[in-house]
């Protein structure tokens, strides 16, 4: 009977998100030992590279408009004040996000002095009759700063009321007599509100895309995953043998190793200790095989009480070698409730012509030929004829 073949998994699968034991022995190179939120550091990547560029943008304009108040026939020095001091900030905000400080506080403080602007320019910026131009274009930049820090429904919130308090005060000076609301006025509020709107459904369609996106993540990482040791489970084990397989026949740079290893009586833990003591021996063994593995490799539980370490590049005495240390890891590592645990190890290198089932029974071979030689030992499938004896010391002569 040959063994299913299985389509690689996406590279979404791969991305980073929290278990409870991320982190611990994670070997370079691993895919499977995940830390954070799916798109997280990409979304704060963008969120940084557009607030930076907003706000560096935002200086030279606020400089810009100093000028022309400056040589403007009345120049306001409360105008002028405030052009100055939104600069400031900007360059204040842009600094902090570059040295890697919070972006969020650079941007809420932002967002607080840019209200402050709007408000102000919608009662004392008055010029010619008409609301100044600035304190649209304000409001637009303060909604999108408001949606790279707070969630959609908060940033919404905040919005409609920095917008209907400037929309106020702007009444409130027509009603003095200070404004001469035009046509022009009309529009420029229906289009910025317009805008806002819009922001709003951008901001809500993309926190919907990314949970549904996340949700694919999680349900394609736990497709490849075992839910009680959080190493790669036999379904991904089987693709990345199938990395390890040329199908014309070995190459050069291509093939490796496989070991399998069985912990040794291990009903016998589950019907001495329980089998949440038992469950605690099968992730302790987990990490003390997350804790082995090398840049590249695969380290995952075969089914039961078996695991599997993936070894691509690793020639056969290679194999043999890290078999005997991981042997001799777990014999210095004690379980807590358990106390010592052993177990029996087969080895097998890829040759010309395996397939996935002549490799996997070989090593499965090799496996129970370790067990039926009295456990706690390593058997590779160049030693499986009956009744060898021999010590892995010896393993290289015999493989090379």
């Amino acid at each position: 009977m040959r063994f299913p073949a299985f389509p690689r998994p996406p590279d979404s699968a791969r991305v980073r998100r929290t278990r409870p034991n991320a982190g611990v022995g994670r070997a370079a190179g691993d895919t499977y030992d995940v830390t954070q939120e799916p798109g997280a550091e990409l979304r704060h990547t963008l969120h940084q590279g557009l607030a930076l560029t907003a706000l560096i943008c935002g200086v030279p304009v606020l400089l810009i408009l100093w000028g022309l108040e400056a040589s403007s026939a009345d120049p306001r020095a409360p105008m002028l004040g405030l052009y100055a001091v939104m600069a400031l900030v900007c360059v204040w905000a842009a600094y902090r996000i570059m040295s890697g400080k919070s972006l969020d506080g650079a941007l809420k403080i932002t967002i607080a002095f840019n209200a402050l602007f709007v408000l102000f320019q919608a009662y004392y910026g008055v010029v010619g009759g008409q609301v100044s131009l600035n304190m649209y274009l304000m409001l637009i930049t303060n909604a999108v700063f408001g949606y790279l820090v707070f969630g959609t429904r908060s940033a919404g919130l905040l919005n409609l009321g920095i917008f209907g308090t400037a929309l106020g005060l702007v009444l409130l000076r027509a009603a003095q007599g200070d404004l001469q609301p035009s046509f022009f006025d009309l529009q420029l509020f229906l289009s910025t509100s317009t805008v806002l709107v819009l922001l709003h459904a951008l901001a809500w369609y993309k926190n919907r895309f990314i949970a549904l996106a996340h949700k694919q993540v999680r349900l394609e990482q736990e497709a490849w995953t075992d839910a009680l040791t959080g190493l790669p489970n036999r379904r991904r084990l089987y693709q990345q043998i199938g990395t390890l397989l040329d199908p014309e026949g070995a190459s050069p740079g291509r093939g490796g190793s496989v070991i399998l290893l069985d912990i040794d009586h291990f009903k016998g833990v589950n019907d001495t200790h329980g089998h949440l003591a038992g469950d605690s021996a099968l992730t302790h063994i987990a990490h003390l095989l997350r804790q082995s593995a090398q840049a590249g490799e695969t380290p995952g539980r075969w089914g039961g009480e078996e695991f599997m370490l993936i070894l691509p590049g690793v020639t056969g005495a290679g194999a043999a070698r890290r078999a005997e240390a991981l042997r001799q890891r777990l014999l210095a590592s004690p379980h807590p409730q358990v106390g010592p645990l052993t177990a029996s190890f087969g080895v097998s290198a890829c040759r010309a012509g395996d397939d996935l089932t002549r490799l996997v029974a070989r090593v499965d071979d090799a496996l129970y030929g370790a067990k039926a030689g009295g456990r706690d030992r390593i058997q590779t499938a160049e030693m499986a004829s009956p009744g060898f004896e021999g010590d892995v010391a010896a393993m290289p002569a015999l493989m090379d």
